[in-house]
């Protein structure tokens, strides 16, 4: 072979590469998955009915993957699942969630975290209200000792 066959063989085999090593990227962006969300306000024997209200709204953000929620009297506690590159604002995505269930329920306590120990803890605690029920005052002191170590 002449050396200019094998110079553009070579161009034509480098592009090909890159040009296949670029194409799968932009699949995962039309195949989003949908929040994860657990109602319980129909199995739950304490009104919960705020707390999906909740849920149901901030479902809707396009950074959050998971909510986790309760809520007792005029309290409702909501933890965010928010993953990779969305985790550098945190603060904006939480201050946006507060805004918009703020919004809906003006007169309550709005109490939002990120943290993934806090969102674990009220996974099993909305897991115990949709099986056992919980009595209103254990709900209270669970979710005291959650709204506690939200403060830090």
């Amino acid at each position: 072979m002449s050396k200019k066959k094998v110079i553009l063989l070579s161009l034509v085999l480098i592009l090909l590469t890159f040009t296949s090593g670029c194409g799968g990227q932009d699949q995962s962006k039309g195949q989003e998955k949908e929040a994860e969300v657990m109602y319980i306000e129909a199995k739950s024997k304490v009104n919960q009915e705020k707390a999906d209200s909740a849920k149901r709204e901030l479902v809707k953000m396009k950074e959050v993957k998971e909510v986790r929620g309760a809520a007792v009297d005029d309290d409702i506690y909501l933890a965010l699942t928010v993953e990779g590159f969305d985790r550098l604002f945190l603060d904006r995505i939480r201050k946006d969630a507060h805004q918009k269930i703020k919004k809906k329920y003006p007169d309550d306590n709005i109490h939002i975290t990120t943290d993934r120990k806090l969102s674990s803890d009220l996974e099993k605690l909305e897991k115990k209200l949709s099986k056992d029920g919980v009595k209103k005052g254990d709900l209270k002191q669970n979710l005291k000792k959650i709204e506690d170590d939200m403060k830090g």
